[in-house]
């Protein structure tokens, strides 16, 4: 009778879901601006994201490869000026969200710069970064 539990269990175990398993390596698609005018915007908050996240500890692939790769991080943005007291600044924002590699949606968030920040695309980039790597750490 033993001998039937531990198949059993064995066979359950087998067709756990993949989304249970550990993301070591994702795949950083280019950014995409909502706005044609900002899309050369895009390769640089792309290397700024590629960045902050290798920095992290995140194993990184850049853009269209045969490497595999667990998920995939896509972000799209909006750039807008703010008139302010004193000037203006610029407000980033657009969702981000990591497919696996069937593309069901496994994490997403709303990303944004912060208003008082030396650069808003580095802001940004920080901002996807950082909630990506609380996201990965939640899958140790």
């Amino acid at each position: 009778m033993n001998k039937i539990a531990v198949i059993i269990f064995g066979a359950l175990l087998l067709a756990l879901p993949a989304l249970g398993e550990r993301i070591h390596t994702i795949r950083v698609a280019p950014l995409v601006s909502n706005q044609p005018m900002q899309q050369s915007y895009a390769d640089l908050m792309t290397a700024k994201l590629i960045s902050h996240l290798t920095a992290a500890g995140v194993s990184v692939i850049e853009g269209e490869s045969d490497t595999p790769t667990d998920a995939v991080l896509n972000v799209t943005f909006s750039v807008r000026e703010v008139a302010g007291v004193g000037g203006s600044w610029y407000h980033i924002e657009g969702p981000a969200r990591l497919t696996d590699m069937d593309g069901k949606v496994i994490w997403a968030d709303e990303a944004h710069n912060t208003k008082f920040a030396h650069s808003s695309s580095t802001s940004f980039a920080e901002d996807v970064a950082r909630k990506v790597e609380a996201f990965l750490s939640t899958q140790k």
